[in-house]
């Protein structure tokens, strides 16, 4: 009984480790594993049980021989019973698994409720809507077909922050198509200051990955770039496929002279949180700033 429950940290520990990063050798892994802890266990409770009885029962000669001659068949009892607790153990884990991702996609589904209730306010800042109207409202006596343009590119913006608000996956190209629009209605407000590159193989286009993802990322380049600065700009955006996963990094320069400008400090949490809920990782987003360079890595995973 006390090596049955012991069984529970070796056949455990592997599985924690590798759960973040299964590949293909994790099933031999785990099956090489399994059938050596198995042989280990049974080896100690052969060995232990035959040392007792010979040295509780070493007059009982007859017991002895007993004990000898019927090792076999209680090594074949024992691995039956080692099988059948292993069965048991991930019989259990399945189940604790099964519940974990029923918690997750309860959450997901609470999240994507609450956000619409919020889209207008997570997705769209209120300031960047209301600047865009009032560039509109300026162009229209100064450059109507300007102006034109761009009521046009704001109503598709919106059109498409409202309309993706049920969906959960898209293609990155649907991504970067709206984050273009939205980089085009900001270029009109701050003309040759703001500077956009992006370097995104073929490949990468056709990855779904969560909507409206990489929108903050944008929104806190642009409100920490240029708000505070007279300084041009620019935001670069790399994609590529890199160890079967999609890893999109954005980064921009900025003045780290200038005052800080104080926000809410949710959009990356929110995107934190997001990849959580939808891979179940912690280690999909990493931060990097050098000098006048921030940078934001996220991978998405191959499964996507």
């Amino acid at each position: 009984m006390i090596l049955s429950v012991a069984l529970y940290f070796p056949l455990a520990y592997p599985e924690d480790c590798t759960r973040n990063a299964f590949n293909k050798k994790s099933f031999f892994y785990h099956a090489f594993h399994h059938i050596t802890t198995g042989m280990v266990t049974l080896a100690i409770w052969l060995g232990a049980s035959f040392f007792l009885s010979t040295q509780l029962l070493s007059q009982n000669t007859e017991y002895i021989n007993f004990a000898r001659s019927s090792l076999p068949m209680r090594a074949a009892f024992g691995g039956m019973l080692i099988v059948l607790l292993i069965s048991m153990y991930h019989f259990t884990s399945f189940y604790k698994h099964l519940e974990e991702k029923n918690t997750r996609e309860e959450q997901l589904k609470k999240m994507l409720k609450e956000a619409e209730l919020k889209a207008l306010k997570a997705q769209l800042n209120p300031h960047f809507l209301f600047n865009s109207l009032n560039s509109i409202s300026s162009l229209t006596i100064s450059d109507p077909g300007a102006a034109r343009e761009m009521l046009t590119l704001l109503s598709d913006f919106l059109r498409y922050a409202l309309k993706r608000k049920e969906e959960t996956l898209l293609p990155l190209r649907e991504e970067i198509k709206n984050i273009q629009r939205y980089l085009e209605i900001e270029r009109v407000r701050f003309g040759d200051r703001l500077n956009c590159e992006f370097d995104m193989h073929p490949d990468c286009l056709n990855v779904h990955v969560p909507a409206m993802l990489l929108q903050p990322l944008y929104e806190n380049a642009i409100k920490h770039g240029l708000y505070e600065s007279i300084d041009p700009v620019c935001i670069q955006t790399h994609c590529r496929k890199r160890n079967h996963r999609l890893e999109i990094s954005v980064s921009n320069n900025f003045d780290p002279e200038s005052t800080p400008i104080k926000g809410e400090g949710v959009g990356l949490e929110n995107i934190r949180s997001k990849l959580l809920l939808f891979y179940n990782r912690t280690d999909l987003m990493s931060i990097h700033r050098e000098n006048n360079n921030f940078e934001v890595t996220i991978s998405i995973p191959k499964s996507t």
